[in-house]
C-alpha cells in the first residue's frame, strides 16, 4: 500500500430493512466525496463493511469484526458511519471500540451526528462523552454498593419481605437486588411487600433524580448543541 494512501472504512448496519443500507450508503458516499474534494492532494481508498439484518446489541458481527481486525493491524486510517448506534447500541461497547480506534491512531466520523475526530472540536467532544460515561458508571457502582450494605442491614439476604411502608422503599436496595442479585421486579416487590408499580418507577428513574448527574447531563447537551452549530457553520 502506498504510504500516501488514506484508507477509509465505510461501515453500515441495519437490523431488518435492506432499504436502510441503501440510505446509509448514499449518506456515506456524499460525506466521502466531500472529504476528497476538501483534500485534492491526497489519495483515498475506500473499504466497504456492511452487516445486514443484524442487531447492534453486541459487537459479534462478521463485518464489524473484520473491520476491527484491520484496525488492529493498523490498515485503516478513518472509519466513517452514519450514526453511533450503527456501530454499537451499548455505550460501553461504543466507548471500547472508540478507545481501540484512538489506540491504533484511527479517526472516525459520525456523519449525521456531526462527530468528527479528525478535528480538534470532535476529539474534545468525544473525550467529554467518555468522561460523562465514566462518571455515570462510577455513580452506579457507588449506589449499588450502598444498596448492598443496606440490604445486609435489613436482612434481605434471607429473601423475606421487609414490610416497610410504601413511601419508605429503599431505592438503593431495589437497584442492588435488580442489577446484582438479578431478581425480577415481581420478586423485589414481594420482598418489600408492595405492588410492582413503585419498583418499576425506581428502576425507570434510575439516576435521573441525582442533581450532579442532571447538571453534567445538561452541560453535555449544551456542548453537543454548540458543537453541532460549529459544524453546520
Amino acid at each position: 500500500m502506498n504510504q500516501q494512501t488514506i484508507i477509509i472504512a465505510k461501515y453500515r448496519r441495519c437490523s431488518t430493512d435492506n432499504q436502510e443500507l441503501t440510505l446509509q450508503e448514499d449518506v456515506l458516499n456524499k460525506a466521502i466525496a466531500r472529504i476528497k474534494e476538501d483534500n485534492p492532494d491526497k489519495f483515498y481508498e475506500v473499504l466497504d463493511f456492511s452487516d445486514y439484518a443484524i442487531s447492534g446489541k453486541d459487537t459479534k458481527r462478521a463485518e464489524l469484526q473484520k473491520m476491527l481486525d484491520l484496525v488492529d493491524k493498523r490498515k485503516i486510517n478513518i472509519v466513517i458511519f452514519t450514526k453511533l448506534d450503527r456501530l454499537a447500541r451499548s455505550l460501553q461497547d461504543l466507548l471500547n471500540i472508540a478507545c481501540k480506534f484512538e489506540e491504533k491512531g484511527v479517526q472516525f466520523i459520525v456523519v449525521e451526528q456531526h462527530l468528527d475526530t479528525t478535528t480538534a472540536q470532535g476529539r474534545l467532544l468525544f473525550h467529554v462523552i467518555g468522561a460523562f460515561s465514566e462518571f455515570e458508571r462510577a455513580m452506579i457502582r457507588e449506589r449499588l454498593e450502598s444498596g448492598r450494605r443496606k440490604a445486609e442491614i435489613i436482612g434481605t439476604k434471607s429473601g423475606k419481605p421487609c414490610h416497610r411502608p410504601r413511601v419508605d422503599i429503599d431505592e438503593d436496595g431495589v437497584k442492588y437486588k435488580f442489577y446484582k442479585q438479578k431478581k425480577s421486579m415481581t420478586q423485589i416487590a414481594k420482598d418489600y411487600g408492595v405492588s410492582i408499580t413503585p419498583i418499576r418507577r425506581i428502576l425507570r428513574d434510575h439516576l435521573e433524580g441525582d442533581p450532579e448527574y442532571l447538571k453534567l447531563k445538561k452541560e453535555q447537551e449544551e456542548l453537543n448543541s454548540k458543537m453541532s452549530q460549529l459544524h453546520k457553520g
